[in-house]
């Protein structure tokens, strides 16, 4: 007994080195670290338990040694990866991270330089070999081993921490759910933190969820009932342009830059409807400040670090602000210039209600700044477009890329978000020249990445963001701040549109006197658990809304005419892009864009030209099939030069 003593004492002290150094890769300060541990020292104790359970397998096996390195190198890698994401942004690494690691490796060039990644991809390869040494160097002891009484300590050691856990969680002394991520790290420590984001997801059922209370909340939240109050055939175009990382420079105390970058934003403020914008991320998670934009829903009452996206959405239809104006007679659709498949979006704008979708892969003339992120400018043709391409109202989500990270200065940054001005002043004039009602709202989707703290701002926080709402229809230039998830119902409460769960309740929030911040809250959550994960009694037991059949791009690709000369295969049609791809029996070849009209492939067999069935495809640069030709000709009909 006094060996499995002896070993769980030595298993807690090299815990709280591991504690330590975590820590230390996080706060990046000694004096940090210090008023932490000094501070919140039961916290701290916590968090060793934490660290120190998984050791506990060394009970149950011969290689105790081998156990122990192999679970002390893996808690520090998640300690110096946690250290290297807040370098870049706020937001800590959490589990909902493992979920976008084919997005980290697409942008390992745009935060990391080549001889960087070199090191870090040796240091990976240095780990492994080491791993692989210590399990055959290692001593293995040679001791029988108690596999019965070893289990019952696990078992002990398990009811010990999660008690322990569950004591600090009801005493207050963690939180269970976090409105700051970044701050909850700081406060209850890396160990806890991460592992409440790799149990905690999801929406947890309310207390008194059930068919009387989701009536009750239908009865007197839900109103007024479904109404569009303006006169028949004023349906305004509704485009909404989330600017990737735009903020204003102004707001920081320390701004460096002695101009203003963003003089027409300025300029829209002052005339126009707006406000301050709280958003749930700082320096990344552009996605989540979308789902709480397009949804209407509180992403505080999901899991820590959370990607819907990523979790609910990838089967579950969501009503959106997409799927309520269509109820209206709006047709939906959705901009973007980047890849279409990063946080999935190709798939998740089918569960949102959105008709199209246009991402970077159907986009011609593309420009890219030096970091190479595509130019905003480009945006404004394609908006254009989109509200060409129907006869009735439209709503347009636009979600920018241009002011993405990593910022070589802050002056870099500043002239990004100088050219999104000027693709915003652009957008707005163009606009001015059309003779429909257009609402056009426009807002920030979080602060960009940079090391800074709120006493360094003068509105006071890192979660917020500005919004203004450019119209030509006179709305009155009212000044409001609004969460993200309250920002479409208030432009709707604008335009006396009434329509929609989500939208109703915090239309009917705005317009209470006798509301509670609490009770509004805790209905909101009764809310979203009903819809995404409840029993959907606020439509009546059954959601009216089903996933859409996505239509990639407003345009089709066609073929029009296949000719070949030699070994080389000439495609004539329309609608051709960079991105688009010859294919034969739905395998592609390497493909040269010449124009939207002309693509080639060339040194293609004469076999496979005869042989096979000939195909366009968008493909982006993950490989991934977008959408294919309407027109798919047979090789039989190519015409030849000779």
């Amino acid at each position: 007994m006094k060996q499995y003593v002896k070993w769980l004492g030595r298993l807690f002290a090299l815990s709280a080195m591991i504690n330590v150094f975590i820590e230390l890769a996080s706060r990046k300060s000694l004096i940090s670290l210090g008023s932490y541990i000094w501070g919140s020292f039961p916290v701290f104790l916590l968090n060793t338990l934490i660290i120190t359970l998984p050791f506990t397998v060394v009970f149950v096996t011969k290689r105790k040694a081998f156990t122990c390195i192999a679970l002390s190198l893996l808690w520090l890698f998640m300690g110096v990866v946690n250290g290297i994401l807040l370098i870049f942004r706020t937001t800590p690494f959490t589990a909902a991270d493992f979920r976008l690691v084919k997005y980290a490796v697409s942008l390992a060039t745009v935060y990391f330089t080549w001889l960087q990644i070199i090191f870090m991809g040796c240091g990976i390869l240095f780990a492994v070999v080491f791993i692989a040494a210590v399990w055959r160097k290692a001593p293995v002891s040679g001791e029988k081993v108690r596999y019965g009484f070893g289990a019952v300590l696990i078992a002990i050691s398990c009811f010990v921490v999660l008690g322990l856990t569950s004591a600090a969680m009801k005493t207050e002394l963690v939180a269970v759910h976090f409105g700051n991520i970044g701050e909850a790290f700081k406060s209850y420590g890396f160990p806890y933190c991460f592992s409440n984001s790799l149990f905690n997801t999801g929406i947890s059922k309310p207390e008194g969820y059930g068919t009387e209370t989701m009536e009750e909340i239908r009865d007197e939240e839900l109103v007024p009932e479904n109404t569009y109050a303006l006169s028949e055939g004023t349906k305004p175009n509704v485009i909404m342009i989330q600017l990737e990382s735009f903020f204003d420079p102004s707001l920081w105390k320390e701004n460096p830059v002695n101009y203003d970058p963003i003089p027409f934003f300025h300029q829209l403020q002052k005339n126009y409807p707006g406000g301050y914008l709280s958003v749930p991320s700082v320096g990344a998670g552009t996605a989540n400040t979308e789902f709480e934009s397009i949804t209407g829903m509180n992403l505080d009452f999901f899991g820590p670090g959370e990607y819907p996206y990523k979790t609910v959405l990838k089967k579950t239809p969501c009503e959106s602000v997409a799927f309520d104006l269509k109820n209206l007679g709006y047709k939906a659709h959705a901009i973007h210039n980047n890849e279409a498949t990063f946080y999935d979006r190709n798939r998740v704008f089918s569960q949102l209600g959105f008709d199209t979708f246009t991402p970077i892969e159907y986009m011609n003339n593309i420009e890219r700044n030096p970091t190479g992120w595509c130019k905003d400018k480009i945006l404004t043709g394609e908006i254009i477009r989109t509200l060409d391409s129907t006869k009735g109202p439209d709503f347009i989500y636009t979600i920018s890329v241009q002011g993405h990270g990593k910022y070589p200065s802050f002056e870099y940054y500043c002239q990004q978000i100088g050219e999104m001005d000027q693709f915003i002043r652009s957008l707005v004039n163009t606009l001015r020249t059309r003779k429909e009602p257009i609402v056009l709202v426009m807002y920030g989707d979080h602060l960009p990445g940079f090391v800074w703290t709120q006493h360094q701002m003068k509105n006071r926080s890192l979660f917020q963001t500005e919004y203004v709402i450019w119209n030509n229809m006179n709305l009155p230039v009212e000044k409001k701040d609004v969460e993200a998830y309250q920002l479409a119902a208030h432009v709707l409460d604008m335009l006396n549109i009434h329509e929609g769960t989500m939208m109703r309740f915090h239309q009917n929030y705005f317009s209470s006197t006798k509301a509670e911040e609490e009770s509004y809250l805790r209905d909101m959550k009764t809310l979203e658990y009903d819809i995404l994960y409840g029993d959907r009694e606020v439509y009546g037991g059954e959601s009216p809304y089903q996933s859409t059949n996505l239509k990639m791009g407003i345009d089709d690709i066609v073929i029009d005419q296949v000719v070949y000369n030699d070994s080389n295969v000439l495609v004539y049609g329309e609608n051709f892009t960079p991105y688009s791809r010859i294919c034969f029996d739905g395998k592609a070849v390497e493909t040269t864009f010449v124009w939207p009209e002309l693509i080639i492939a060339k040194n293609v067999q004469e076999k496979k030209m005869k042989d096979s069935e000939l195909s366009v495809w968008q493909i982006g640069r993950d490989k991934v099939p977008l959408g294919e030709s309407e027109t798919r000709p047979k090789t039989k009909k190519i015409k030849s030069l000779n």
